[in-house]
């Protein structure tokens, strides 16, 4: 599934770019995992071994007992380790994920709704090419959402001088235009999840694949 919501224990959602390489990135994070755990247990075996090497009745007998704990802590690293998707999503590239700490807090809930009306949507009897379509057009919506979000505050700190009316005028044009294709995008959604006739939901499904709702952006 490309889209999650978790709401327990904390409220968190996510979106992975349709056709990203999740598996990469999960690779990458328990490389990491291992690294980290190499870095705290191998500094530790050295004492430990050379405790253990003052112990040994020969030479070999110190050797062996001096390579234990390099083994067993070896032997660790390789366990395979377990990574939590949400640290898999944090390590992932902008352009393959988009979730909730990427959006200031209106428009988080804002970007969380579309993903839950998303996740809503009954798929028994609707055609998989127009889902997909749409799933597409989530992230694009999703994308533009989050990358409007620097021209926003950008805007807000924008003072209204001379030789800077008329770009002001055409970037909060163009986010209102923004804005309302995103709405119509999400009504659209909305509707769509709430369709319970089969007949009718492959009618609203048409129309939300339609829908550009990053077109002017």
């Amino acid at each position: 599934m490309n889209v999650v919501v978790r709401l327990t224990p904390l409220p968190r959602w996510w979106m992975w770019r349709p056709g990203a390489d999740r598996a990469a990135v999960a690779a990458e994070a328990r490389r990491r995992v291992r690294h980290g755990r190499a870095r705290v247990l191998l500094p530790a075996a050295v004492p430990l071994a050379g405790a253990l090497a003052v112990l040994g009745a020969t030479p070999w007998w110190a050797a062996g007992l001096a390579c234990a704990p390099f083994a067993l802590a070896g032997l660790v690293v390789l366990v395979p380790p377990r990574v939590a998707e949400w640290d898999v999503v944090k390590l992932a590239r902008e352009q393959d994920v988009v979730h909730f700490e990427q959006f200031p807090l209106e428009q988080r809930r804002r970007a969380r709704r579309l993903c839950e009306h998303f996740l809503a949507v009954d798929r028994t009897s609707l055609d998989p090419a127009r889902v997909e379509r749409v799933e597409r057009s989530l992230w694009q919506a999703l994308v533009a959402l989050r990358d409007s979000g620097t021209v926003r505050e950008a805007l807000a700190k924008a003072s209204n001088r001379p030789g800077l009316a008329a770009a002001i005028a055409e970037t909060t044009r163009a986010l209102a235009e923004l804005d309302r294709r995103l709405d119509q995008f999400g009504d659209a959604l909305r509707i769509l999840a709430e369709e319970l006739d089969p007949e009718l939901a492959g009618s609203a499904l048409r129309r939300v694949a339609a829908l550009d709702p990053v077109a002017t952006w």
